[in-house]
């Protein structure tokens, strides 16, 4: 597993849970996010991903979201931290969530973006024909183009699925740019170009791929049930949700923040999915600042 740190050894630690999934770190996070004189920020790249091995197939092996939740306790235990804040974007906001429920006494509390809940609709909203697909139709067009004419009526995760996995690398290559060109039309309310390398977009489009296939490895409503818990209502929690997200439709901040009614709920008005658009920015560098008054 690869991590960082940045800031102030001895600041009041957190970790940033990267996007995806199959996505990695992001350096200029910590410092957009964070009071670096203030904070111990730890960043890592999760199972497959960025500089984390292996990658590829074999990085599909033993990876599920359960598998990340006991990496990050991993992670907690090696570098000698007893409790820590927990700062997630996208996919992010669910691990984020996953590991509270989980490991409740470690968490000093939770800066969410962009919620993801792995509930179905959140996933047909993006992968089935109605949802997103009717917001940016010619990109949809674009994103299905690989899918053989007869295939194209069934589910489309897994026959992408069989197009990621396959022996012909023209294949593997034509289907991740054409999952890695979807996925980046729907993230910023101003397209921008997409900066990835072939061997990175075919990286995520088979982890992300892998993970919603298989429903993220949640039950039905998991996420919403442990998060309306009262150990969880302990926990101090800002939710920071772009108004025109098309990745994350800020319906599911919503279940979120009725969920967890002591949750601040912070919609952007000027921002869709991406951390970095100036509106969340500077939304998510405040939601820190309250945190360190909150748990210094």
């Amino acid at each position: 597993m690869y991590y960082r740190e940045r800031g102030d050894p001895a600041g009041i630690p957190a970790i940033i849970l990267h996007g995806g999934p199959g996505g990695a770190l992001e350096p200029t996070i910590p410092r957009r996010s964070f009071d670096l004189k203030k904070w111990r920020v730890i960043q890592f790249d999760q199972r497959g991903c960025g500089r984390s091995r292996p990658s590829g197939l074999a990085g599909l092996r033993a990876n599920t979201t359960w598998h990340l939740v006991a990496d990050i306790e991993r992670l907690r235990v090696h570098l000698g931290i007893d409790r820590w804040l927990v700062f997630g974007g996208s996919w992010g906001s669910t691990l984020a969530l996953a590991y509270a429920i989980t490991h409740p006494d470690r968490v000093t509390g939770l800066v969410l973006r962009g919620i993801y809940l792995g509930q179905p609709w959140e996933t047909d909203w993006l992968y089935k024909e109605g949802g997103a697909s009717r917001v940016r139709p010619e990109e949809w067009r674009r994103f299905v183009a690989p899918i053989p004419l007869r295939l194209r009526g069934r589910n489309v995760t897994r026959t992408y699925g069989r197009l990621l996995r396959s022996q012909n690398r023209k294949t593997r290559r034509t289907a991740a740019r054409a999952w890695s060109r979807w996925e980046n039309s729907l993230s910023f309310l101003k397209p921008r170009p997409d900066s990835d390398t072939e061997s990175q977009k075919e990286n995520m489009a088979l982890i992300e791929n892998h993970y919603f296939d298989h429903g993220c490895w949640l039950k039905p409503g998991q996420l919403l049930k442990g998060a309306a818990t009262p150990t969880l209502s302990r926990i101090p929690t800002i939710i920071v949700q772009g108004q025109y997200d098309l990745v994350c439709p800020p319906a599911a901040a919503a279940q979120l923040k009725e969920a967890m009614p002591h949750a601040s709920l912070r919609l952007i008005s000027d921002a869709g999915h991406a951390g970095s658009e100036p509106g969340t920015a500077a939304a998510l560098r405040k939601a820190t600042d309250e945190m360190f008054k909150l748990i210094k």
